[in-house]
């Protein structure tokens, strides 16, 4: 969303939601049985051409149905469970771990065959110039390495989408472990809790829960994500979106 008005910048500030109280649909895009659904961040409230980031709980059973994104492209990281993925004819089998990118103009369903909820993380992005990519789909467990006192996956996005993606994270933090970052300038993120219980601080403020909890980090604020309250480590997905 353009954040300069009459030649001066207005910035954003920090936004925070969970995972509580979702919407429950059925047949969602014509697809089959209850899905349920939630915005956690709306692109009108995020500097960058966010669109919107939500996450998704689809029962056994049940799936979203096939559509084409003709306005935005999109990405899906699956928390929980399996999940098959139909993208443009092809079916994806993705797991607990697994990133699967949607470019413009590509059809895709996503559907639950298993016998347990299938958990997913969603975020759009307004597309740029260019012709559209080819989709994607990465294992990001598998890139975890040591950092200073924490583990980190990265992948970069940029070759997967014509719009102003930048990098998708997972982030370890060991049990009493913290990780301190500033976001650059020229872009935003958003922190989505996997596993274990945070506390993540930024502009002043507090932000504390377990797996949901999903915490909005605007241009040239610093954060700190705290793992409180084992066992185990705390888990974090960061999705960055330019801002121009």
């Amino acid at each position: 969303m353009a954040t300069v008005v009459r030649g001066e910048r207005r910035p954003f500030g920090p936004i925070a939601n969970d995972i509580s109280g979702p919407a429950v649909t059925h047949r969602q895009v014509g697809g089959e049985g209850i899905c349920r659904w939630k915005m956690l961040m709306n692109g009108m409230h995020l500097e960058g051409e966010w669109n919107c980031v939500e996450y998704v709980v689809i029962e056994p059973g049940a799936s979203v149905g096939e559509h084409v994104h003709l306005r935005t492209e999109e990405i899906y990281y699956i928390v929980k469970g399996h999940a098959v993925v139909t993208m443009d004819g092809v079916e994806i089998h993705a797991k607990a771990g697994d990133l699967i990118t949607t470019p413009i103009g590509s059809s895709h369903s996503i559907a639950n065959r298993g016998g347990e909820d299938m958990h997913f993380f969603v975020t759009e992005v307004f597309p740029g110039e260019g012709p559209a990519a080819l989709p994607a789909h990465l294992h990001v467990p598998d890139l975890l390495a040591p950092r200073e006192g924490h583990r980190s996956a990265e992948v970069d996005l940029t070759p997967y989408f014509t719009g102003d993606w930048q990098r998708f994270r997972l982030l370890e933090v060991p049990d009493g472990g913290r990780l301190d970052e500033s976001v650059p300038a020229d872009r935003s993120i958003v922190l989505h809790v996997l596993d274990g219980s945070a506390v993540i601080s930024v502009d002043g403020a507090e932000y504390s829960g377990g797996p949901g909890l999903s915490v909005a980090v605007t241009p040239g604020l610093a954060f700190t994500a705290t793992s409180t309250a084992g066992p185990g480590p705390l888990r974090v997905i960061s999705t960055e979106v330019g801002v121009v």
